[in-house]
C-alpha cells in the first residue's frame, strides 16, 4: 500500500481505537456525501474481486479484504448523514484534545511536516494534500 491508510496526513496515537474514515475514503473532513459516494465507487472499482487488476492471487485477495474490511464500512459510515455528523463530531472532540496536547504529536510523514510549516490558504492546502494522497492510495496491493 502507498500508506498507512488508517493514518491520513498524520499518524496519532491513542488510547482508544479510532478510525479516520475520511483518510480511508480518501475525501477532505468537509466532503458531501455526493464526493464520499463517487470516490467509494472508484475505489469499490479498484478493489472489487470481479474488477481488480491485480495479477496474483494474494494481491486479490489482499484488495478483497481492504474493501470488505476497511472501505465498506467506512462508506456506512460516511454515506448516512447521522453517522457522518457523529463521526464529524467525535473529530472535533479529538482535535480539541489534540490541541491541548501538542507535546504528544509526532508528525512523520513528508507531507504532514510541509502543511504544519505552511501558511496562507491552509484549507485548500489541505484539500491539494488529500487529493494528492487519494491519487496514490490504493495504486499497490501488497501488505503494508
Amino acid at each position: 500500500m502507498s500508506f498507512q491508510i488508517k493514518h491520513g496526513l498524520f499518524k496519532l496515537d491513542f488510547d482508544f481505537d479510532f478510525n479516520d474514515y475520511h483518510a480511508i475514503i480518501g475525501v477532505t473532513v468537509d466532503a458531501d456525501i455526493y464526493t464520499i459516494q463517487k470516490r467509494y465507487k472508484h475505489i469499490a472499482r479498484i478493489l472489487h474481486p470481479d474488477t481488480c487488476s491485480a495479477v496474483s492471487a494474494s494481491e486479490k485477495e489482499n484488495a478483497e479484504q481492504l474493501l470488505s474490511k476497511l472501505v465498506n464500512p467506512a462508506y456506512d459510515q460516511l454515506s448516512k448523514t447521522s453517522n457522518l455528523r457523529e463521526h464529524l463530531t467525535l473529530l472535533e472532540l479529538l482535535a480539541r484534545r489534540l490541541a491541548r496536547q501538542t507535546d504528544k504529536i509526532t508528525i512523520k510523514s513528508k507531507l504532514a511536516k510541509q502543511f504544519n510549516q505552511a501558511s496562507g490558504d491552509l484549507h485548500a492546502l489541505y484539500s491539494n494534500y488529500v487529493q494528492k494522497l487519494a491519487a496514490i492510495q490504493y495504486d499497490t496491493l501488497e501488505k503494508p
